[in-house]
């Protein structure tokens, strides 16, 4: 099959490299999230945790809900309560039931989030557990700050008075800003930060806070700031925050402001003139750049999969939910798992130890191996022929491990190709891997082979009587082996001379020919084993002008070389139909 890249075929090396896809997470799950570097989030009867790659539990099913990953941390629930949160790589850290809320953003924003309790508002910071606060209220991080109502006492931190000021992610403290002849407690509003920029509203004024250069810029209707008549002013102090489904709006004397959940500024709409978008950071993504790049594909209403355009998996999944980096959640079973790729490693299959097969007779026995990576267990795989001209001996199954190999092996046997002759040709065959439950593509095995020539035909003498000339004819098998294949032999004469044949041993025919019509007579001795090409070897022997004659004729060789001859397939007896009488 195939990994990153398949390797070309040589056809003088019986091996075919393929890709190792393997199970990260084993199909037992209700759902899976992958969260990109090596962990996973799981769910199972009910319970969500984290696995990594290698099925080791980081933090136990135990949580009635885990929130989606922001910023590299997560939300606990359990009895649907704030539980604590996750980081993720595992590390946990939990709260006593009861003893925070999240508030109305569930979520982590620059790392930090924002919970409450009876004494204030807090931000939780995952990156250390720190806790900050408490505050009388608070929006999430944007941007590396947060807008944070500030108690002046901290005996009445829900019930008293507060400065609205912004707080800073990277140091924790409380941001100085340059408000030139105003100061905290003429702080009326403050949107959160959005480009670098925030709305701050000082005595009903509005002004845009560039935090970068330290300016406050009054805002004007018309954008001429030596226009005391066109500068926006709210409509009370302090300022009205009005809810509505997609975030929140302030009306002010000439238009309104609308902001985000996150209290962004989205849009501003002056009256008598047409609404101004204002455009919103996206939330940054990590990229997900994915070996897996190419999508599942249909087979018998199930899903395969492909590896860099190469099919590594056969149609045996009932979904696939995400393919990510070497990662695939797919479902097997109505169980999700995880199917990963290693991009270094492939398994390597090899037919008879990387030689050419010569055949000797119908079937050659030989060895097939698959030779994969030292982690992958011997004892889960499992070779299988796809092809019907090879069969495998289950029985002469072998496993072998060492520090930089799993290799499985067994014998088989191949059958003769269809087209092969004395010389080199090349041909193949097919295999698949099952591992651990998964499917493998079939792989395809070049190899070459040719015809073993283990016969030898002796002319031992010859004579001529009257009008027919006799020869005797020895055809010796010098197989190797020993064994005696089942074979038919024929003599065939060439320019209609007649010639008789009569089989004397397994070894010794002997023949009459009659009619010839010159000096030679010309003939073929074909040997022919089930299954296999035919043999055939070309004869020849002087009987001079023709004049019949009782003297024995010219001597001729002992020995000739065969050639494959190609005979047209025999057609099969037309079995005439028997009657049966029987008597009453």
């Amino acid at each position: 099959m195939r990994h990153i890249a398949i390797t070309a075929l040589i056809l003088l090396a019986t091996s075919m490299h393929a890709q190792v896809p393997h199970w990260a997470l084993h199909p037992r799950y209700s759902s899976i999230e992958m969260l990109g570097n090596g962990y996973y989030v799981v769910s199972s009867n009910g319970k969500f945790g984290m696995m990594d790659a290698k099925e080791k539990e980081i933090v136990p099913l135990k949580y009635d809900k885990i929130s989606p990953f922001r910023t590299n941390a997560a939300v606990l629930y359990n009895n649907g309560r704030f539980a604590g949160y996750m980081s993720d790589k595992g590390h946990v850290k939990e709260f006593p039931e009861g003893q925070y809320e999240v508030a109305e953003q569930p979520s982590f924003y620059d790392g930090h989030l924002l919970v409450s309790n009876i004494n204030g508002y807090f931000y939780l910071r995952a990156s250390d557990d720190q806790v900050i606060g408490p505050f009388t209220g608070g929006m999430p991080f944007c941007e590396g700050y947060a807008v944070v109502k500030v108690p002046k006492n901290q005996k009445k931190v829900l019930g008293g008075d507060f400065t609205i000021q912004l707080l800073s992610a990277k140091t924790g403290k409380l941001e100085r800003l340059n408000l030139g002849d105003y100061d905290v407690d003429d702080v009326d509003f403050m949107s959160s930060v959005s480009f670098g920029k925030c709305i701050i509203v000082l005595k009903k004024r509005f002004h845009e806070y560039d935090l970068n250069k330290g300016t406050l810029t009054p805002i004007h209707t018309d954008g001429n700031i030596a226009n005391k008549k066109s500068r926006v002013m709210a409509n009370d102090r302090p300022v009205i925050i009005n809810s509505n489904e997609k975030g929140f709006d302030i009306q002010f004397k000439a238009g309104q402001m609308t902001f985000d959940p996150l209290m962004r500024l989205s849009s501003i709409h002056f009256a008598g003139q047409e609404k101004k978008a204002v455009a919103i950071p996206e939330e940054i993504k990590e990229e997900k750049t994915s070996f897996l790049a190419s999508k599942a594909f249909p087979g018998n209403d199930l899903l395969g999969l492909k590896y860099k355009d190469k099919e590594i998996l056969t149609a045996q999944f009932e979904k696939v939910q995400q393919l990510w980096n070497n990662d695939a959640i797919v479902m097997k079973g109505g169980k999700y798992g995880v199917v990963t790729v290693d991009p270094r490693a492939t398994c390597r299959f090899v037919l008879n130890d990387n030689m050419a097969i010569g055949f000797e007779h119908k079937t050659a026995i030989t060895n097939i191996k698959a030779v994969c990576p030292p982690y992958m267990k011997p004892s889960l795989m499992l070779l299988s022929s796809e092809d019907e001209n090879c069969h495998i001996n289950i029985d002469t199954r072998k496993e072998n491990t060492n520090v930089e190999t799993a290799v499985l092996t067994y014998q088989c046997s191949l059958n003769i190709p269809e087209e092969i002759g004395l010389d080199k040709s090349s041909t193949s065959t097919k295999f698949a891997l099952n591992y651990d439950g998964l499917k493998f593509t079939t792989n395809t095995i070049p190899f070459d082979t040719w015809y073993v020539n283990n016969y030898t035909v002796q002319l031992m003498k010859h004579s001529i009587e009257g009008s027919a000339l006799n020869a005797e004819i020895l055809v010796n098998n010098n197989s190797q082996n020993g064994r005696n294949f089942f074979r038919d032999v024929t003599i065939e004469a060439e320019d209609s001379v007649v010639c008789h044949v009569t089989k004397i041993t397994e070894e010794m025919y002997s023949a009459r020919f009659y009619g010839w019509k010159n000096g030679i007579v010309r003939f073929s001795v074909d040997i022919t084993e089930d299954g296999c090409p035919t043999l055939s070897y070309a004869r020849s022997i002087a009987v001079g002008t023709g004049k019949k004659t009782t003297q024995p004729a010219e001597e001729a060789p002992a020995t000739s070389q065969a050639k494959i001859k190609r005979k047209a397939p025999k057609s099969k007896p037309v079995v005439k139909e028997k009657k049966v009488f029987v008597p009453n």
